[in-house]
């Protein structure tokens, strides 16, 4: 491959870390709202950092892809970086959902699959962008989008669900 892997894609990147980085804001901001609520109810502390820290990976994402000249090495292995922060983040939160019992069985399923169906995409595209794979990046663009939407979620539960 001789044109770099980030060609193309810079109008993606620069919006998706502009969009990322004003959501974050506003769910920090929802999050000093109704800091009370969420420091008493369990496990949302840990969903709230899993938020945020999404949200920051698709700006440090967006941010890396608009690095010029970068070689597909270089770019995958920070790709990998980046998405291990988000990786550990939605593992605390997982571990203290799993143990709510009382949570229904069912909501409580359902997070796993839906971290992983935000994260795995991005894994899956850093390394093919290691392995200098074409059209790599298509996979990190479906992670940040569903990473977008995840956050959004825990947006909404931080900011509306644990008023009711």
């Amino acid at each position: 491959m001789t044109e770099s892997v980030t060609a193309g894609w810079s109008e993606f990147a620069a919006a998706a870390a502009g969009a990322a980085a004003a959501l974050a804001g506003l769910v920090m901001v929802a999050i000093s709202v109704n800091i009370r609520e969420i420091l008493t109810l369990p496990g949302l502390p840990a969903r709230a950092a899993a938020a945020v820290g999404s949200l920051v990976l698709v700006v440090v994402t967006g941010l890396l892809l608009l690095i010029p000249t970068q070689t597909n090495g270089a770019l995958g292995i920070e790709l990998l970086a980046a998405t291990l922060g988000a990786v550990w983040l939605h593992l605390v939160s997982l571990n203290q959902i799993s143990r709510q019992a009382d949570r229904p069985r069912s909501a409580r399923a359902l997070s796993f699959p839906l971290a992983a169906l935000q994260l795995i995409p991005i894994i899956v595209g850093a390394l093919l962008v290691l392995a200098g794979t074409d059209g790599a990046l298509y996979w990190v663009a479906v992670g940040l989008v569903l990473t977008v939407i995840g956050s959004m979620l825990d947006a909404w539960v931080l900011m509306v669900e644990i008023l009711r």
